[in-house]
């Protein structure tokens, strides 16, 4: 390690000859040290040992320049949304920087588009990646999609949260398993959307006829209500819990169920799974209208 002032003194030849070796040494080690040379020139190198980095002075030999460890880790400024750390030399705006701690933005024309890392939503394990267009990449966090570190896709503030697009064929537009066993699908033609769950008959057994569809029917009780979160608005339908006791595969979750801070987990209800019992019954009904018809038209023949 050697550093020097960049100028030979006046001397004798063995003086001049230290001098010139010094000099070189200096040259030949980046000028290292566990402090900055004495000495600096614009664009002069020096090693730093203390911070095991070596920097480059400026172009006003005003200040030091990190530019990469000496164990040939990169390193780059934070930077801004407007003047990244790391940039293009024709587009000074575009780039990438960080944001906060723990996080890597990118900018595209001085404006915010995507963020890695941060602390942005922990509720399903934090965000890995955050794509946006909003000026602050902390704040409005609902508007973009994230991509969680567990998996969680979040879409929000969009027209259209979701726009999915099978080209120039009719099918499947959406699989749905369960560990690795397909339960479900979402298939489109070019004029119509279906929603299908699993219902071939290889996948069943225990078949059986459904009996007493009239008198499980009439234990529905069916309401009219308003939600809470919208008051002005009144709608026909079911309370979770009250369907559960009559079809109870068409209600996930349990009444009044709290999670470990003692906020409600709340009750859904998968209506389509009323309809074998609306069908039941329907054709328990039928054969009694047709029976009672039969019986009128005997009657009336005398």
């Amino acid at each position: 390690m050697a550093q020097a002032d960049g100028v030979v003194a006046n001397g004798s030849g063995s003086a001049v000859r230290a001098d010139l070796n010094n000099q070189l040494a200096a040259v030949f080690t980046t000028h290292s040290g566990a402090s900055a040379p004495s000495t600096t020139y614009a664009y002069q190198f020096w090693a730093d040992t203390t911070a095991e980095e070596l920097k480059i002075r400026n172009s006003t030999n005003s200040a030091w320049i990190t530019l990469r460890g000496l164990d040939g880790a990169f390193t780059i400024p934070d930077g801004s949304v407007g003047t990244p750390g790391l940039k293009f030399s024709s587009d000074t705006n575009t780039g990438l920087y960080r944001s906060e701690a723990d996080t890597i933005a990118f900018s595209t024309a001085g404006t915010y588009r995507m963020l890695i890392g941060g602390s942005l939503d922990t509720n399903d394990g934090g965000p890995s990646l955050l794509w946006k267009t909003t000026s602050n990449p902390i704040e409005n966090n609902v508007t973009g999609i994230q991509f969680t570190n567990t998996g969680r896709v979040n879409i929000g503030n969009f027209a259209n949260c979701l726009v999915l697009n099978r080209h120039s064929t009719e099918g499947t537009i959406v699989g749905i398993r369960h560990n690795t066993n397909n339960v479900g699908s979402i298939t489109v033609t070019s004029s119509a959307t279906a929603y299908n769950t699993s219902s071939d008959y290889r996948l069943k057994e225990n078949v059986v006829a459904l009996t007493g569809a009239k008198a499980r029917l009439n234990n529905l009780d069916v309401k009219r209500f308003n939600f809470i979160a919208n008051p002005s608005v009144t709608v026909d339908g079911f309370l979770a819990h009250e369907v559960h006791s009559v079809v109870p595969e068409a209600v996930h979750g349990t009444k009044d169920e709290e999670d470990g801070d003692g906020n409600p987990v709340y009750q859904g209800i998968d209506q389509s799974k009323l309809v074998p019992l609306l069908t039941a019954a329907l054709q328990e009904a039928f054969a009694e209208i047709a029976a009672l018809t039969a019986r009128v038209e005997t009657l009336e023949a005398g």
